[in-house]
């Protein structure tokens, strides 16, 4: 193993450790509310509560415009989970859950080095999450096929090559099963 590979490997136990659970939301009394954005092309945003009724993190999800057909993926347009250690991850799967079968995808410009972690950790540790190629734009992998033409800005950045990056790809999870937990303890609000 390489220095960098053990590096990665700790980073993604230390996103493990650190990821929020329902449960663990409930304990810290941590509240969620989900709201429908209608501006632009429409989509979604979570945010998270604390008992003081303040934001301590957010994640908004919109069609994107401009980027391409994208597999008619939900983009990631404002994550921001500084405010509260680990609840990052929980955020995204909230708003995996909300986007249903059409997914969510990263960024098409700009990621941060967190959120470039969570994606990875979702590519490679995450049995219950799907993955699918999207492809550049225009197309390169598949000519013939508008539906999966991407922008691929932030999924360039990448030293492997765009096609083996998180970036690339959308993210799909079957039902909703992190929401259904959320409602069972009464702290989510889907307006």
């Amino acid at each position: 193993m390489t220095t960098e590979s053990i590096r990665m490997l700790i980073r993604e136990m230390l996103l493990t450790e650190a990821m929020h659970t329902p449960e663990r939301a409930l304990e810290e009394k941590l509240t969620f509310t989900v709201m429908r954005q209608t501006f632009g092309g429409g989509g979604w945003k979570i945010i998270c509560w604390n008992e003081k009724r303040l934001r301590v993190g957010a994640i908004s999800i919109m069609r994107p415009r401009g980027s391409g057909n994208c597999l008619g993926a939900y983009e990631v347009s404002f994550a921001d989970a500084a405010e509260y250690d680990g609840i990052g991850p929980l955020l995204y799967d909230i708003a995996m859950e909300i986007a249903g079968d059409a997914g969510i995808m990263s960024d098409r410009v700009m990621v941060s080095p967190e959120a470039r972690r969570v994606w990875r950790f979702y590519l490679n540790n995450r049995p219950d999450v799907t993955s699918a190629q999207l492809d550049s734009k225009p197309g390169t992998l598949t000519p013939y096929d508008e539906e999966d033409d991407c922008k691929q800005s932030s999924a360039r950045e990448d030293a492997d090559g765009w096609q083996k990056s998180p970036l690339s790809k959308v993210y799909r999870k079957r039902g909703t099963p992190t929401i259904d937990r959320l409602r069972e303890l009464g702290i989510i609000e889907i307006g």
